[in-house]
């Protein structure tokens, strides 16, 4: 039987409850999806080259993308730490152990920034946004889609999923 992870929302904490072995390892692998610099592509999407002008491209180099790395590093540490944190459940049944993540309300927009970048470095190491309109329109795919790109197309929508969650209920003046 399936399970299906719950999202509920406290006063000070938002938790994801009930987390399957699945999800919760593609949760796990979220800092490791957001870390830019295990892909030049990813790279590239997270700190474009901002300007044609050599100059002031060089003037971005040197101030800008240092700080916008860093702080990029530290988020993905703060989700990593909030990931530490989970409750293992137990096991139930057949499906293997679930999983609690309770994360503070202030950590939100940290967790979408993170979700965010992860998603736009999995979209360009597996060109994700591509096969889905494909699937949607009807393309002609290639008569199946492989286990490990499955996954990964999985891994984008649980990810994306919870950026909606976050945007709904915890970030809706934005």
């Amino acid at each position: 039987m399936l399970q299906v992870m719950r999202v509920e929302l406290e006063e000070q904490v938002w938790i994801l409850d009930e987390i399957g072995e699945v999800e919760w390892f593609m949760l796990f692998q979220l800092p490791e999806s957001a870390d830019f610099t295990r892909s030049m592509k990813g790279r590239r999407r997270i700190l474009p080259e901002v300007v044609d002008d050599e100059e002031v491209a060089a003037d971005w180099r040197e101030y800008v993308q240092p700080e916008l790395e860093t702080r990029f590093q530290d988020e993905i540490q703060l989700v990593a730490s909030d990931l530490r944190k989970a409750e293992e459940l137990g096991k139930i049944g057949r499906n293997g152990n679930l999983y609690r993540l309770k994360v503070p309300v202030e950590h939100a927009e940290t967790w979408y920034s993170v979700l965010n970048q992860a998603r736009l470095i999995l979209n360009e190491d597996h060109e994700i946004a591509r096969t889905e309109r494909g699937l949607m329109a009807g393309d002609e795919l290639p008569t199946a889609i492989d286990e490990q790109k499955w996954l990964i197309m999985v891994q984008y929508r649980i990810y994306g999923a919870i950026q909606e969650f976050l945007l709904t209920y915890l970030m809706g003046d934005y």
